[in-house]
This record gives structure tokens, sequence and C-alpha cells, in this order.
């Protein structure tokens, strides 16, 4: 296995909001400040859900550059002999750890060590000011975590459970997925109900486990006791409790400076939330927050997304600030006004959709703050299933996260394509990501019924494949990602990119998304949208681990199903030449630009039909087989991932900015950093605020129940 590095040559991208937030009211800073400072003491949390070692490490680099900056340490090192590309390595592994909140990967689940020698990186920390400060501490933390830090072997390579030849911190390193699963189906019980979103799970003996719930409060901490098949389950409420005080804290002083009545409505029901760790509360805000149409500042808070969780049920935290694009906004607004029309397009029966099209908010955005371990390019929330059938949802398009490629770091494509990508990659990815975000996730009918046995449903409607009577759907408590499991969110994805595919082949979407472009140019944008998904799809295969036949990622993962139903197609739709290149083997991606409106058309439409009347049915079993016949790497596949491999170019890291009080607190100042690794760590160090000591104390709590024990 290739050592796990991150490389000293790996770009970075500065996410610049400044204008957008120099033009706000004073209020609308001291809103976004406020909001901000809540986000990012939340994303402590973050580094819990990734390691068992993240936490102790996250603690010890903020304290290292808390008492010196990265030119006193540079110098320092200079003066025992490391060399620049030393002190360069050693930066490049801290920046990556905090952008992405941890040792794993946040794009792939994926270990990733110091490339520096263990030696040489403890020679560092022993070097520093804040080691003869706290020599005890730096030093059990060392001790505890060292192992960690550098093994990259199974199970210590990607997140999964144990008898997957994983680990993940959501659960104690004793806990296998059989057991998670039993506590699951506890918790879904009606007279319990509590989601798992914002829990992690301890093991303490074969028949004893412990469900610890994030909140301020620790009321009834160890009193909340029941027997579930035979194990006891105690309920422990508290967990987090300091990031949830700060969180609280923040949030309580932003109320002053809401815009209207909603938003004073959906931080009460934070409050309510963060406080109690009951997530109906959460549910509530979120209720407030898509009433809360066309705000200059959006915003959002809470355990989010479960991509990280195997089971895809609990959820990492995040916070984002916001700031509207009205330019790019107004599109979007269109293509919110015509979305009903445009459904009618979608290849699946129309009692498969919901009733009535809820017209939900959907704006282009300048990220300000997003505290967590990744930042998307575009969002639709909630994702509470029963919020979204029946009182809709928002989708958000965060333009500043785009980037744009280099035209040297290009590769698997002709020429022409290259110079194409270039040209058309911001207008395809905001064609994409609009119809993905508000016709791929926003569309489609589940299936339920409700605690009175109530169908949602025509109980004579038929199953399109088998003409008989639909004979699966979601019981009481059975979500989305509970009935589907470990491949809920690929899936979800495929179905949200071939959403915006099959509706790229519409002139009246290219009309509403990209009118300043010529009907010639719109045409060159849809091939480069339906290229991308390809080529991310072959760059993306190092995500795929063939010896546990396992994707690490949900995105690439439903790119790369979508390449399969292409390149099954046949017809010259999709071709893959696996060729020489400098005497090296390559690959040269061809994609028919002349038949993707009639067979990629097509093929996508079937696809999507499948897709979407097994979830709607809730048919996991049948709905897995459809899946999954399109996610196998078959040897020519694992040919073109050593490909992939032998020529990937490191992800970009991101470096976000900051807002600090000024004038006594009367004024809000934005803060900006070096595009460089050093400049990373600043921005990061100055994101907590030197509030960092919580976080030690956190780790101590479970820290032998979370550590995978040494052998």
């Amino acid at each position: 296995m290739e050592i796990p590095t991150i490389p000293t040559i790996t770009q970075i991208m500065k996410v610049d909001c400044k204008q957008a937030f120099n033009d706000l009211t004073l209020k609308e800073k001291l809103y976004s400040y406020y909001f901000t400072r809540a986000s990012w003491s939340g994303c402590k949390i973050c580094y819990f859900q990734r390691s068992y070692e993240s936490p102790a490490l996250f603690y010890l680099f903020q304290k290292i550059f808390i008492q010196e900056s990265t030119s006193e340490i540079e110098q320092k090192l200079k003066t025992i002999n490391f060399s620049d590309l030393q002190i360069n390595q050693i930066f490049v592994y801290i920046a990556s750890f905090f952008q992405n909140c941890g040792n794993y990967k946040s794009f792939g689940d994926s270990k990733f060590i110091p490339e520096i020698s263990k030696e040489k990186f403890l020679q560092f920390i022993q070097s520093t000011k804040a080691y003869q400060l706290e020599k005890q501490n730096f030093d059990f933390i060392w001790d505890q975590t060292n192992f960690e830090l550098y093994h990259y072997e199974k199970p210590y390579y990607h997140i999964d459970f144990i008898n997957n030849n994983g680990i993940s911190s959501y659960y104690s390193s004793n806990i296998t997925q059989q057991e998670a699963e039993l506590i699951n189906k506890f918790m879904e019980q009606q007279e319990i109900n509590i989601s798992p979103l914002n829990t992690r799970l301890l093991k303490h003996s074969e028949k004893e486990f412990e469900i610890l719930i994030a909140s301020v409060s620790k009321y009834l901490q160890t009193q909340q006791k029941y027997t579930f098949q035979d194990v006891q389950v105690v309920l422990t409420y508290g967990d987090f409790a300091p990031f949830m005080e700060q969180i609280y804290q923040n949030l309580s002083k932003s109320i002053s400076y809401c815009q209207n009545k909603i938003q004073e409505e959906m931080i009460t029901s934070y409050l309510k939330f963060f406080n109690s760790g009951n997530n109906e509360y959460h549910k509530d805000s979120q209720r407030a927050w898509i009433k809360d149409k066309g705000p200059i500042i959006e915003t959002n808070i809470g355990f989010i997304e479960s991509y990280l969780d195997p089971l895809k049920v609990r959820a990492e935290f995040e916070g984002f600030v916001s700031i509207v694009n009205k330019f790019e906004s107004v599109k979007l607004e269109k293509l919110v006004e015509e979305a009903e029309k445009l459904i009618t397009h979608l290849p699946w029966p129309k009692e498969f959709e919901v009733e009535k099209f809820t017209k939900p908010d959907f704006t282009s955005l300048e990220i300000l703050s997003f505290a967590c371990s990744g930042t998307p390019v575009g969002i639709n929330i909630p994702n509470y299933d029963d919020i979204r059938q029946t009182e809709g949802f928002k989708n958000v398009n965060l333009q500043n996260i785009y980037g744009t490629p280099k035209l040297e770091n290009i590769i698997f494509s002709t020429q022409e394509n290259a110079n194409l990508m270039c040209k058309y990659y911001k207008p395809s990815l905001f064609l994409i990501v609009a119809l993905h975000e508000l016709l791929g996730h926003g569309t489609g009918k589940l299936l339920q019924k409700d605690k009175d046995g109530k169908l949602n449903f025509d109980k004579n409607l038929k199953n399109p494949f088998t003409n008989e009577n639909i004979n699966t759907l979601y019981d009481v408590n059975e979500t989305w990602h509970s009935k589907f499991g470990e491949i809920s969110s690929g899936y979800e994805e495929c179905k949200a990119d071939s959403v915006a595919l099959y509706l790229s082949c519409f002139q009246e979407c290219l009309d509403i998304l990209i009118p300043e472009f010529s009907k010639e140019e719109q045409q060159d944008i849809v091939y480069i949208a339906w290229y991308e998904i390809i080529y991310s799809a072959i760059k993306g295969l190092e995500y795929y681990d063939p010896n546990a036949k396992k994707w690490g990622q949900s995105h690439i993962l439903a790119g790369y199903a979508i390449m399969q139903v292409l390149l099954e197609a046949g017809e010259g739709l999709v071709r893959l030449e696996v060729t020489k290149k400098n005497d090296n083997d390559y690959v040269f991606i061809h994609l028919d630009r002349n038949k993707i409106s009639t067979i990629g058309k097509q093929v996508i439409g079937k696809f999507l039909l499948g897709l979407q009347v097994y979830k709607s049915i809730g048919d996991n079993v049948k709905g897995s087989e459809f899946f999954n016949k399109y996610s196998q790497v078959n040897d020519q596949m694992l040919q073109i991932r050593k490909i992939a491999i032998e020529n990937k170019q490191p992800r970009r890291l991101e470096l976000q900015n900051d807002v600090k009080l000024i004038e006594d607190g009367q004024n809000v100042e934005y803060v900006e950093f070096n595009e460089t690794f050093q400049g990373i760590i600043k921005s990061q160090v100055f994101h907590y605020g030197n509030k960092v000591d919580d976080v030690y104390s956190e780790w101590k709590k479970y820290a032998n129940l979370f550590r995978l024990q040494q052998k």
C-alpha cells in the first residue's frame, strides 16, 4: 500500500467573502459574527467524530500555535537542523489535519499520516514553547496517540466498523455493525423515538450499551435504563456539553440581531435543541428555517449530514454562515418558479411524486464560514423526510466554493476537452448543482404508513416493474437512511446527479440557468456537465477499496454508477481508451456529444425510474440489487483504477477567513489570512479563539473506550 501522505505541492483555495461581508449593515454583520462563533464552537465536535486520536491531536496542535506563530516555529526548527522540506511537511500535515477536522480525509474517509518521520515529528513537538509549558499533558497525548498518528494498515486505514476492517469514532472500538443496528432498532421504537443524529454509542459489556446524547443539559444522566432484546441500554445526556454550551451562548447573543420574527423563532428552537438534545426541537428550527424566504444572511447549524457514519444514521456537526449573491439567485428563483412544469419531464409515474411541490427558497450564496470537515458546492436541507414531503425544504448554491481547474492539471482528456473544461467549468457546475439540489434531492415521494396505520398513497397503486400492488413501504419511524442503510447516501446522490443530467437535455432548463450563453455554447456546457461526471468517476476510482470491495465516498460512487449505466448503453456513447502516454499506461475518456440527448437521455431516464421507484416503495432488497449492479468494479476498471492512482493529484485544501469584533463590540471586521499552509494554520487557531482546553477534558472521558486495544 502506498504511504498515505498529503503532498507539499497541494494547492490551496481561499474562500473569499470580503466584498459581500463589507456590504452588510452593522446589524447583519453582528448576526453573522455570533452565528460564526457558534458554528466554530461546535466544530470541535467534528474531531471526535473523525477518530479516537483526532481531539487530542487538535488540542496539541492548537496549543503549539497559540503560544508561537508559524514563522517563530519555522525559525526555531531551522536552528535545530530541520530542512525547508521537513518544515513544509509539518505545516502541510497540520493544515490538512485542521481542514479535515482530523486525520482522515473528509472526501473519502481514508487515513493520512505525516510525511516526516515519527522521530522528527516528536522533535518538532518537544522544541515548542507549548511543550515546555504542558510537558506532562503533551507526553501523555503523544504516548496515547503516536501509534494511531502513523499507523495506516487496516483497520486504521478507513472509517468503518471493526468487523468490516475499519474504525469509527461514532462507536466505541468494540462495537460491531450488527450491535449498532440492534441499538438503532431500539431507538426507532415508538415509545423511545430518539433520533440517532446527535449521538454516539458505547459498549461496556456484551449486554450493556450506553447512548451518549449531545446536549448542554445532563438531566437524568444515568437514570434512563431500558432492556431491549436481552441487552441493557442506558441513555446519557450531556455529551459534548462544553461545546453545546458555547453554541448556546453565541446563538443567544445572535437573537438581538435577527432580521425578522421567523429567525427569532428558528434561533429559539435551536437553543431548545442544543440545551436538551431533543431532536424534535431541531426539526422545529428547520420548519422555521424553510419559512425564512430570501434572507440576506443564510445560516444553518446542527447535526446534519450522515455520510461519515458507516450506518448513515448518525450525523456530523456543521454550522454555516453565508451571504446572498443576488445576480445568480435570480436564475435560481426562476428555476423554482418553473419547477412544477419541469418535474413533469421526470421519468417516473406521477403517483411516485409528491402531490404538491412546495416551492422552496433557492439562493446562490457566498460562504462566510462553513464549520465542518469539508464545504460542499450545494446543499438541499433539511434531511428530515417528514418535513421535506409535507412542509418543504431549501436549496443553496455556494458560489465561492467552485474554484477553477488549471489546464495543466486536467488529465485523461484530449486537448479540446481540456480547453472546454477550463472554459465552461463554472457554468456547467452551476447547471448541474442547481438541478441536482432542487429537482434531484427535491423530488420523489416516500410511500409511508403513519402511527394510525393510514397510508399516504392509494392502496391499489401498482409497482411499475411487476404490475402488482405495492407490498413494501416505510413504517412509523423508518427513514430513507435507516431503511437503505450503508448504500443510502451514494444511492441518493446518484439519483440527484441523474436527475440533473436528464433535465440538462431540456432546453427550458438551459434557458433558465445559463441564458447568457448562445445555443452552441449551451450545448458545450451540457457536454462538459456530462463529461465531468465521467471524468470525476475515473479520477475517483482511488476511493474504491478493492480488498473490502467498498467505496469511500458517496458522490464518487454516484458518478461511477452513472458512468457504468452510460457504458452499458453501448453504441459509442462513452468509451474508455486504455493506451500509453510517455511509455506509461494511460486512459482517455471519449463521450459522443451527439448521442447525449438521445441514447444518453434514454438510458439515464430508465435508470432514474428504477432508482426512484425502489426508493419510493422502500424496497431495500430490490433497490440494493439494482444499484449495486452499477457499483461493481471489474478487472478492467481495476486496471483503470491503477492508472488513476498513478496519475492522481492531491485534493486542494481550503482556507477560510473569519470575522472579529472591534471597537468594544460595536463593529465587526473581516479578517484575512495568507493563502499558504501557514495561513490555514493561523486561520484555524483564530477560528477557535484559544478555547481548546475543553477538547482535552472531553477526550479523556471516554478515550479508553474509543481506542482500539493494541494486541
